[in-house]
């Protein structure tokens, strides 16, 4: 049953109603609920500051980047959509945080261990220090790493249901407009590497690599 709020989540306008229309058929060509009702602009909610690349869904809510409304075709967004989409789908088929975060605890605490063991407990709590300022770099590393990978993965998804080349449009098209969030981000050098989210030339090259035989199988 809709809640009432949903009852009154109507499109503002007939390019909010042609992309819920869009998103919807999205998520029926990809065999996933269709629950699209109302598109909300937006640059920034909180602390987090959406890319002029993304889009997110909360609850019956498409919530897209304030400064892009306009600027791409409603159609234009079915890759992107479909990219979100495809990234929390293959989110839940991979080991969370907590089954990451155990082997590398284990190994921290089993070395501190072991030097307490043969040379001492002030030296072994010296080392445990060191592991963990090591380990914590390379922990964040890794989580953030890994998320970029599935959204990259994301994209190849999405091109096998919308198009390798209508999604590479989409992205060259945004990248095309300069946009100050798209501009700094490519400016990054060492804080890129340790982003969660691909950029847009990464997001790119990733598509170039593969042909349509590829992705299309």
């Amino acid at each position: 049953m809709d809640r009432v709020s949903d009852l009154f989540a109507l499109p503002s306008d007939s390019y909010d109603s042609e992309i819920v229309r869009e998103g919807n058929d999205v998520c029926h060509r990809l065999n996933l609920p269709e629950h699209v009702r109302r598109i909300v602009w937006l640059d920034r909610i909180l602390w987090h500051a959406f890319d002029s690349d993304e889009c997110f869904f909360h609850g019956r809510d498409g919530l897209f980047p304030a400064r892009m409304k306009g600027r791409l075709a409603p159609n234009e967004w079915r890759p992107l959509i479909a990219s979100y989409k495809m990234f929390r789908y293959i989110r839940r088929n991979v080991p969370g945080r907590v089954l990451i975060m155990i082997p590398v605890t284990f190994l921290t605490l089993l070395g501190a261990g072991l030097t307490s063991r043969f040379l001492g407990a002030d030296f072994g709590a010296t080392f445990g220090l060191l592991l963990l300022v090591i380990d914590g770099p390379l922990y964040v590393n890794l989580l953030t790493q890994g998320r970029k990978m599935l959204k990259l993965q994301a994209d190849l998804l999405a091109a096998r249901a919308e198009g390798k080349e209508e999604l590479l449009s989409v992205l060259r098209k945004i990248q095309g407009f300069g946009l100050s969030d798209v501009v700094e981000t490519e400016r990054r050098q060492l804080s890129r590497h340790f982003s969660s989210k691909p950029s847009l030339s990464e997001r790119i090259h990733n598509l170039e690599l593969f042909n349509e035989q590829q992705v299309s199988h």
